[in-house]
């Protein structure tokens, strides 16, 4: 393994940390507090996390960062990211377990990871599934998106069965479709939000919710048909390639998959995609094949 510090960062980290201004003390930072609740990896655990609003406007964001882009919210996420955090509507949050560091940030730098033979193999296994790029609201919510993720819902937690309009407020919190207030809006919170759309002949299989950053993406959600036909066709690691073919496309250096769990069997896939780098101890420490 390699670190890659703060005094030895690849280029994209260079950039953004250029003027580098954050302190979690800001006034102008939205802290909500210390959250303790069931952990979702582990039994008998409890998970702990810190929560913050993320920035609402361009002047706040600048107050925490600035790299001079058009977009300040947007100069503020690729630094979230790098400081291990996550977006939940319009929240930003970090795994800060006092007796337990198994939740790992996890990115890929897209320009240095190549495809293998068996990636190759998938892509063109799952070349019928077609991928496209959705953006508004009405598309982020539509009734085709509700029902399938109802189902997804449903052979995940087979004691939940939420309504049409419960689920529909799910994935309107997702996306980002609520201020910090909780009012309604008709613009996601975060202007990164994108919706990864997959069709095969037509009907919708999969949904990936992704946040773009200036120089990163962040792979926030991904739901998807959960039938014996779908399953079979290894969808989840098709659409993680799919999103690091997006990121070579469009020149998106830094691809981040959440968080990776050794010893948690639904995480731990994420560590066979290499080389990765790792965050440990404020460190993204990068993992070599």
């Amino acid at each position: 393994m390699t670190k890659c510090s703060r005094t030895s960062l690849c280029h994209s980290d260079k950039t953004l940390l250029s003027t580098y201004n954050f302190c979690m003390k800001n006034e102008d930072f939205d802290f909500t507090g210390l959250y303790e609740d069931k952990c979702g990896y582990f039994e008998n655990k409890k998970s702990h996390e810190e929560m913050y609003f993320f920035p609402e406007n361009d002047l706040k964001a600048k107050k925490i960062i600035d790299c001079g882009n058009l977009n300040p919210r947007l100069d503020a996420f690729d630094f979230f990211l790098y400081e291990g955090f996550r977006r939940n509507g319009s929240l930003i949050y970090r795994a800060t377990c006092p007796d337990c560091k198994k939740c790992l940030p996890i990115r890929i730098n897209s320009q240095e990871y190549e495809f293998s033979k068996n990636d190759r193999h998938l892509l063109k296994k799952n070349s019928d599934i077609v991928m496209t790029i959705s953006t508004t609201k009405k598309d982020f919510i539509s009734d085709e998106k509700v029902l399938l993720m109802r189902d997804y819902q449903l052979r995940h937690s087979p004691d939940k069965h939420n309504s049409f309009e419960e689920v529909k407020e799910i994935l309107m919190n997702m996306n980002g479709f609520y201020g910090i207030y909780g009012e309604k809006l008709d613009e996601p919170f975060f202007p990164g939000t994108i919706n990864m759309d997959y069709r095969l002949n037509g009907r919708l299989v999969g949904v990936g919710i992704i946040d773009l950053g200036n120089i990163s993406l962040s792979s926030n959600y991904f739901y998807y048909d959960t039938s014996e036909k779908i399953m079979k066709r290894s969808i989840g690691t098709f659409t993680i390639l799919k999103e690091i073919e997006f990121c070579k496309e469009k020149n998106i250096p830094l691809y981040y998959l959440g968080y990776y769990l050794k010893d948690c069997n639904k995480m731990n896939y994420k560590g066979r995609f290499k080389p990765h780098e790792l965050l440990i101890d404020h460190e993204w420490i990068k993992v070599e094949k």
